[in-house]
């Protein structure tokens, strides 16, 4: 095979000669260290034979540590040195190839023929050609594709993926770019719904809870005292606060009801005392007044299917709930 001229890919700075002389010792040099490194993983393998099973078992990984130690290296550096060496037996291992090539595709289970034959177009196999050939992350992902794919596995963890989200909105543009897409709006929405109903629910939950000092067996002075005072039986006071429904046993349409209108009760409590209707305009009044009505309108729509079981909609209700606000 004839190899290839070298060419300077800068030429204001080396000329062909110069720079095929630098490439002739870089490459000179990563063989000396691949030769190292596959010669400490060899020698790991003569001091500990390697497990039919494949691993470093925890009376291996001791010796190895002591010995890495004694050596002066890492130790996991010296466990992959020697997984690296029994993947490639020495009459598999391609001269001038690297050791980082022949450690990327180490798992392939067809690596004696793949590192035979690089990339289309190229000369040699590189290292991110040969991880990306093993289906693993590039070290400098190029495409678009290789850059999302670094980034879902940097993001696997969900309390890294929040915090690197938290960050990406704070940038306006990005978060404009994420909420122009509908598809993430809808996704967002029934979240931040979810959310709500939950926390709607619970409040619900809790306040319907019964009062554990409650029992038919604890009236004591006080139901005397409520009889006394013409208050009405105690039998009664227990039955007004008992749930409304078995939140445990309820569809979760019932609750999806309650919940909503636990959640638009609570927002009006906490937003009313706060507004500042004197900086109101005419029409944003309007445009809330507005928004009542049509909720209103929901409203009775809601509770006559559940009076009468009929949920159509005429034509009337129809128009209410589809029209916008009103123009000035």
């Amino acid at each position: 095979m004839v190899r290839a001229k070298i060419v300077s890919p800068f030429p204001k700075q080396f000329s062909d000669r110069q720079w095929a002389r630098y490439v002739k010792q870089g490459r000179e040099l990563v063989e000396e260290e691949s030769s190292l490194q596959f010669r400490l993983g060899d020698l790991s393998l003569k001091m500990v034979e390697h497990h039919p099973r494949g691993g470093v078992g925890h009376g291996v990984f001791l010796v190895l540590d002591r010995f890495a130690d004694t050596i002066g290296i890492n130790v996991h550096t010296l466990v992959n040195y020697r997984k690296v060496a029994h993947a490639w037996p020495p009459d598999k291992r391609a001269p001038g190839t690297s050791w980082s090539v022949h450690e990327a595709l180490a798992a392939l289970p067809d690596r004696f023929e793949v590192i035979l034959n690089p990339p289309e177009g190229k000369d040699r196999w590189t290292q991110d050609a040969a991880l990306s050939r093993a289906g693993r992350l590039p070290t400098r992902p190029l495409t678009k594709d290789e850059k999302l794919d670094r980034v879902r596995t940097l993001l696997r963890e969900d309390d890294s993926a929040s915090e690197a989200v938290e960050s990406l909105i704070q940038r306006p543009d990005v978060a404009h770019r994420v909420m122009s897409n509908p598809s993430n709006q809808r996704i967002l929405y029934r979240a931040h719904h979810e959310q709500r109903q939950e926390a709607a629910a619970a409040r619900f939950a809790a306040a319907h809870e019964p009062d554990p000092g409650d029992s038919e067996d604890n009236f004591g002075p006080d139901y005397e005292d409520d009889e006394e005072a013409g208050a009405a039986p105690r039998e009664e006071q227990v039955r007004r606060r008992e749930p409304a429904v078995d939140y445990q046993r309820a569809s979760s349409e019932v609750l999806e009801l309650i919940g909503s209108g636990t959640t638009f009760l609570v927002d009006l409590q906490r937003m009313i005392p706060g507004l500042h209707v004197s900086e109101f305009t005419e029409r944003e009044v309007r445009a809330v007044l507005d928004n009542h009505r049509r909720i209103r309108a929901a409203l009775d729509w809601c509770d006559s299917a559940l009076s009468t079981g009929d949920k159509s909609m005429d034509d009337e209700l129809a128009r209410i709930l589809s029209e916008g606000d009103d123009e000035p």
